[in-house]
């Protein structure tokens, strides 16, 4: 995790906000960002994530914006995860409150293997995203998009600068949007999971309007 808060060269990406504020996550309103990424660090321990790992834990679910809590503590019930629902609960509000909807679709998904190693758009209004554990979401901001990179069957690798791709760190939340954004047709977040090493586990959260 990033210890300063002025961000390096890395991190001033075109279309990218980003600041260790909650509110930052509004930014993603403004019709030149397309990243908005809350800087902060895992609430989620390591145990905790190699617990879920262990489990294989696959949650996938419809959370109703009027019971938030009660959707998420019977679709992940039990003590260990404790801390793991009350930033879910964090997380899904934030959403719901931001974009007005009556409920939000959670999946947390525990990886041993990259669920989405190619560059693709989501077809989608816009996607919430956090990594508690492993090895965060890469994504490629606009001007670094080659032509033809998500041609279905072509070969990605090499088609792109690596020094473009930026990466999300554990903990750190982000919207992306999506292709079906209002007056974003096209123009979703080119975005992928990252390599994982042979071993390496990763907890990931998403959360879909």
């Amino acid at each position: 995790m990033i210890e300063a808060r002025t961000l390096p060269a890395a991190y001033a990406a075109p279309g990218l906000s980003m600041r260790d504020d909650a509110a930052v996550l509004a930014d993603v309103m403004m019709d030149p960002v397309q990243v908005a990424v809350w800087d902060r660090r895992s609430p989620i321990d390591p145990q905790r994530v190699t617990l879920a790992c262990s489990r294989k834990m696959a949650i996938k679910s419809w959370l109703d914006a009027s019971d938030l809590t009660g959707s998420i503590a019977r679709s992940l019930p039990g003590d260990d995860f404790a801390p793991l629902r009350e930033d879910l609960a964090l997380l899904a509000e934030m959403m719901a409150c931001l974009f007005g909807t009556t409920g939000v679709g959670l999946r947390v998904t525990a990886l041993e293997k990259p669920m989405c190693p190619r560059f693709h758009v989501d077809r989608i209004p816009v996607r919430m995203l956090c990594t508690y554990g492993g090895p965060g979401s890469q994504w490629l901001p606009a001007p670094s998009v080659p032509a033809g990179l998500l041609v279905p069957g072509v070969d990605q690798e090499g088609r792109y600068a690596a020094d473009s791709v930026q990466q999300l760190q554990a903990g750190q939340v982000a919207l992306f949007k999506g292709d079906t954004w209002r007056d974003n047709p096209g123009s979703g977040v080119v975005h992928r999971s990252p390599p994982v090493s042979p071993g390496q586990q990763r907890l990931l959260v998403t959360l879909d309007i």
